[in-house]
């Protein structure tokens, strides 16, 4: 082969070579700028998405569990828009509706559960502060002062309503009021642990009585007593009984006319 020939076959090679970069460069540019194109059209699709979920629009929005059942429905019920919660047994526990005149926040007694009772409870930092809870047995009204400690209990259990008010701190007096079928009571109880008090009662079937202790154990009675270390003789409200520490009574009551 002579040098003419020898050169001319290098010369060949190097543009095939060179044929063979451009191909290669064509191909990994058109994936690069498809790569390119695909992101470009993901990025203004995430941007409309953005745009576009700010405000949700439909007539009924659903909540499910993992299997499948609705807890949570947010639309337009009968009563009026709101929002209503389930049990995994279907029932409606919780029901917030507002339409109208009308405002209602309804908490469903479960009827399905081994503990049956609705509450709504009002927390500051974790501690109750109110609380009106209902069961089977009856309901429960609870208020508390945040930093003193007073407190407020109402309750109605069965056939029996009794109301507890106490002050601040645990040294302070308690005022009990209780109604049952047998009596009406007004109380006012000591300290805590201690048995000075005194109370206001009327005992079915009109049997009134007013008694008075100290933390000495002394008593006194006005009144007919319940207690049975206080019988008397005769019933009368307008008997008076006095009863010391060391168990020695003394009995006033008027003359039998």
């Amino acid at each position: 082969m002579n040098p003419d020939e020898r050169e001319n076959e290098l010369l060949a090679q190097e543009v095939h070579k060179l044929q063979h970069d451009i191909r290669f460069m064509k191909r990994w540019g058109a994936i690069a700028a498809a790569g390119l194109i695909v992101l470009i059209l993901a990025f203004r699709a995430a941007d409309r998405h953005r745009v576009t979920t700010q405000q949700i629009v439909a007539r009924d929005f659903v909540l499910i569990d993992s299997d499948g059942r609705a807890r949570v429905r947010v639309a337009v019920f009968p009563e009026g828009s709101g929002m209503e919660s389930y049990a995994a047994s279907g029932e409606r526990r919780v029901q917030l509706v507002g339409d109208g005149e009308l405002a209602e926040l309804n908490l469903n007694i479960p009827v399905t559960a081994v503990r049956e009772s609705a509450a709504v409870n009002l927390l500051r930092n974790n501690v109750l502060l109110s609380s009106l809870r209902s069961g089977l047995s009856g309901t429960l009204l609870e208020m508390h002062s945040q930093p003193s400690n007073g407190a407020v209990v109402l309750r109605l259990e069965g056939t029996s309503a009794s109301l507890m008010m106490s002050g601040a701190a645990e040294d302070v007096p308690k005022i009990w009021l209780n109604a049952t079928p047998s009596e009406a009571c007004t109380a006012m109880t000591g300290v805590s642990n201690s048995s000075a008090g005194s109370s206001l009662c009327l005992h079915s079937p009109g049997l009134p009585s007013l008694e008075l202790n100290d933390t000495a154990g002394n008593r006194a009675v006005i009144g007919i007593p319940q207690s049975p270390d206080l019988s008397a003789d005769r019933s009368s409200a307008a008997l008076l009984i006095l009863k010391q520490r060391s168990g020695k009574k003394v009995k006033v009551a008027p003359e039998p006319q």
